[in-house]
């Protein structure tokens, strides 16, 4: 089962950039399932069954319904409904998937040897194709949309019932290796995650009707996010923050900080700065700041210029609402469901959450939103587990509530790419970058086993005080240690400690010797040009299409007013009105023509004039694009053609 979903999801990606609407990518597979399958009475249930079997996707009953009723409505002669069942009565066409099917497997094929491969010179090596399906599976999964109402699912790859923790850690070791060392596989993964996006969208049959921009939303970002956006969490979460934000504004919203969340940030880069220098220092800011060669004073300066590097990032400062009593939440409560979702270090930083929280119902007053895009105000955080104690929150103590009141950044980026995939197109690769990144890092109780097993491998003698040095403030010893256990508590034994030690050793010897020095920095140079025009390319494909976007919208606009126009003077016509002026009766005339010409048209494709200008957009883009692309040589014909 789960081959056939990644292949599924890579055949996903081949409609990407097209445009138009999100079901039209479930069509082909719902419609290959009636022409093999043929089922009678053709019901949701039926066909969402045969997609699982045949196509390894977990879609809702409602999203299939919805292709049913549209591949109803294309052929209405072979797919009929009669008394409020649909059965099949002709020939369907064929979509004839396989050879999309084959192109997908290659991509696949190539990930999945990949992995086998890779897991080879791991703790936990993987013997079959199908363990490393599972646990590609098991990673995609992890980009799911949660803790939303309007989505039926959280994802759209069926639950794998058996658990391993050790997977993600693996596969996010074998993205990063990919993305350095082999571009062509790294891509071919990418299509897996990019299909995954999509699959995201047919889990709300509703998001076809939600507005294409975020005009009027602003997304509050929580302390974790803002220190993303000031680059002290890594380079690749900044990266993916930063296009998100940008992402973002092209579609309308504004992204701020409640001013609270911003004293936070400061006290967070303060705290970071007091024990940099401290051999029991924790945390991933004093990690990267050590990695990255940041002094103490760095930190004190970033935190007492907070405001102005956020303002040159686009975020603005809100003052923190006043409690107002009739829109206050139930603080206790909430307070309950976070201390069982989440383990708070810091007393201050459950308090910060509650403001931030409490903040957002006060900013949407009395309205109850029914989606992000009328949310007015929206609490972005990349804490999964406080997202889910908000819904939880949401669910059970605030029955008029339709929407959380937060949202996790990937979720966000999700939904947001999906409204103009083309408009951010390394968003995906940033998002699994981030990702990858982030699940190396080791989390503090793993940190802290490992530390305690330092401590004892010193006090019997196993290792030296330098070794012991070496070993606590050692990044590199840190990540060698992942390495070997992918996390794994159990795998955290003082053998293992003592091949992290001859490994971090052996690499403290070749960085002194340099033999290597030279090589490497022309491999970095290399790639970072590489990656530098991979980046021109992705912006580039950014400003084109947001520049279609805006001609688009003028065309639409232009010809819709000129069809309203036109429609109405048909509407003098057909009501009596004359007049003696040659121009005048030409054009009454002309508007009481193109009356009987658009019942005819409406008639037989039922397109009322409401729909001409997203119609009219959806054409319009499409060839802007390919225009566009010719033009200036770049290759998404393929992408943009019917």
């Amino acid at each position: 089962m789960p081959s056939e979903t990644l292949t599924s999801l890579a055949m996903l990606k081949v409609n990407i950039d097209r445009g138009g609407d999100y079901l039209d990518y479930l069509v082909p597979f719902v419609l290959q399932t009636l022409v093999d399958h043929r089922p009678d009475p053709v019901t949701a249930p039926i066909v969402s069954g045969h997609v699982r079997n045949d196509f390894g996707l977990e879609i809702p009953d409602r999203a299939v319904q919805l292709v049913i009723q549209r591949i109803s409505r294309k052929y209405p002669n072979a797919l009929k409904r009669d008394n409020h069942v649909y059965q099949i009565q002709g020939e369907l066409p064929n979509p004839s998937i396989a050879s999309k099917k084959a192109d997908a497997d290659r991509h696949i094929h190539a990930v999945v040897n990949g992995l086998i491969e890779f897991s080879k010179s791991t703790a936990k090596p993987l013997s079959t194709d199908d363990e490393a399906v599972e646990a590609i599976c098991r990673f995609l999964a992890e980009f799911n949309i949660p803790y939303l109402r309007a989505y039926l699912r959280g994802s759209a790859i069926p639950d794998i019932p058996t658990k391993r923790g050790t997977d993600i850690a693996l596969v996010s070791q074998y993205v990063v290796h990919l993305q350095q060392t082999n571009p062509e596989r790294f891509d071919s993964f990418l299509i897996m995650l990019q299909g995954h996006m999509l699959a995201n969208a047919l889990l709300c049959p509703d998001l076809d009707q939600a507005p294409k921009s975020y005009k009027n939303v602003t997304f509050y970002f929580d302390t974790p996010l803002l220190l993303n956006v000031l680059g002290v969490q890594g380079a690749a979460r900044k990266e993916a923050t930063d296009t998100l934000i940008r992402l973002l504004s092209h579609l309308g919203a504004k992204v701020a900080a409640f001013s609270h969340t911003r004293d936070e940030l400061s006290q967070v880069l303060r705290g970071a700065a007091e024990h940099i220098n401290s051999p029991n220092g924790r945390g991933l800011i004093i990690t990267e700041a050590r990695q990255s060669e940041i002094t103490k004073s760095d930190l004190i300066l970033l935190a007492a210029s907070t405001d102005e590097k956020l303002a040159s990032a686009h975020i603005d400062i809100i003052e923190t609402p006043e409690y107002l009593h009739d829109l206050q939440i139930d603080q206790k409560s909430f307070e309950a469901i976070l201390d069982s979702n989440l383990k708070y270090s810091n007393p201050h930083a459950k308090d910060h959450d509650v403001n931030s929280v409490r903040s957002i119902y006060v900013l949407r007053g009395h309205r109850s939103p029914s989606s992000i895009e009328r949310a007015r105000a929206t609490l972005a955080t990349s804490n999964t587990a406080f997202a889910r104690a908000a819904y939880e929150y949401d669910q059970n103590c605030e029955p008029n509530s339709n929407l959380s009141s937060v949202i996790t950044d990937f979720s966000l980026a999700n939904m947001a790419w999906l409204k103009a995939p083309m408009g951010s197109p390394s968003l995906p690769k940033l998002e699994v970058l981030s990702f990858s990144y982030a699940a190396l890092k080791p989390s503090n109780e793993f940190l802290e086993k490992f530390l305690a097993e330092v401590d004892k491998l010193e006090k019997q003698g196993k290792i030296s005080t330098r070794d012991h040095q070496l070993l606590r403030s050692s990044v590199h010893a840190q990540e060698e240690v992942m390495k070997l256990t992918l996390g794994d508590d159990a795998a955290l034994t003082g053998e293992t400690i003592l091949q992290t030690l001859e490994r971090v050793s052996a690499e403290v010897k070749h960085d002194e010797a340099q033999r290597t020095k030279a090589a490497v920095e022309a491999q970095l140079r290399t790639r970072k040009e590489l990656e530098n025009e991979t980046s021109k390319t992705a912006r580039l494909r950014e400003r084109i299409y947001w520049k279609c976007d805006r001609q688009a919208k003028q065309i639409a606009w232009s010809i819709t007013a000129f069809v309203v126009l036109v429609l109405v003077i048909g509407l003098f016509a057909g009501l009596g009105i004359r007049t003696t002026n040659k121009m005048g009766g030409w054009l009454l005339t002309l508007g009481s023509g193109f009356s009987l010409l658009y019942g005819f048209v409406r008639s037989i494709w039922g397109v009322p004039v409401m729909n001409i200008q997203g119609k009219i957009y959806k054409y319009a883009i499409k060839g802007l694009l390919l225009r566009e692309s010719r033009a200036i040589g770049l290759n998404v014909e393929e992408s943009v053609e019917d």
